[in-house]
């Protein structure tokens, strides 16, 4: 008699976690390679941990910041054939920055290196916040899409972090969002 009950219990905690988790991938736009609350830093890496912060935050606990001493913020990793299966033309990166004033010039930025082993430069580009937003200590939304050069190569290593500058104030950012278009 027990073992038809926990089967019938099994079955309906499965259809019920079922209808609960659905898969949010499908609800992105395409070409979206990653998007990052900073809740979870899978695929991210690189520079200092300390970088991601429960200070400010636009949705969930963590945001991502740089301040005098911490140039670098966490670093998302990937080549270009990983990211799009292919070699993209354009790359944009979407995302909210608390920015405090005029002076705070940590830029978003896009980095891509010949490959793993070769560090040489294939293109280097930037999103100023300061210059993106309109209104200062509060969250806004900034975005730039990245004209790729036709010499990028799938085996590129792309990298997207945020840079301090000479910014005399934290600056922070969440919600980031990397697409691709071939």
């Amino acid at each position: 008699m027990k073992k038809p009950f926990l089967f019938v219990a099994a079955a309906a905690l499965a259809t019920i976690l079922g209808a609960c988790s659905k898969d949010k991938s499908a609800d992105l736009p395409e070409g979206t390679v990653t998007v990052n609350n900073f809740e979870n830093v899978q695929g991210w890496g690189g520079a200092n941990e300390v970088s991601v912060t429960a200070e400010k935050a636009h949705s969930g606990r963590y945001s991502v910041m740089t301040k005098p001493g911490l140039d670098f913020g966490y670093t998302y990793v990937n080549t270009l054939g990983q990211m799009t299966g292919g070699k993209p033309k354009k790359v944009t990166i979407s995302g909210w920055a608390w920015v405090p004033n005029k002076d705070a010039n940590a830029t978003v930025v896009l980095d891509i290196k010949h490959s793993a082993t070769n560090g040489s430069q294939v293109y280097y580009a930037g999103l100023e916040m300061a210059r993106s937003v309109k209104k200062f200590s509060e969250w806004q939304e900034v975005t730039k899409t990245f004209d790729l050069p036709d010499s990028i190569a799938s085996i590129n290593m792309c990298k997207v972090y945020m840079w301090r500058g000479s910014s005399p104030s934290p600056v922070y950012l969440d919600d980031v969002t990397i697409q691709v278009e071939k």
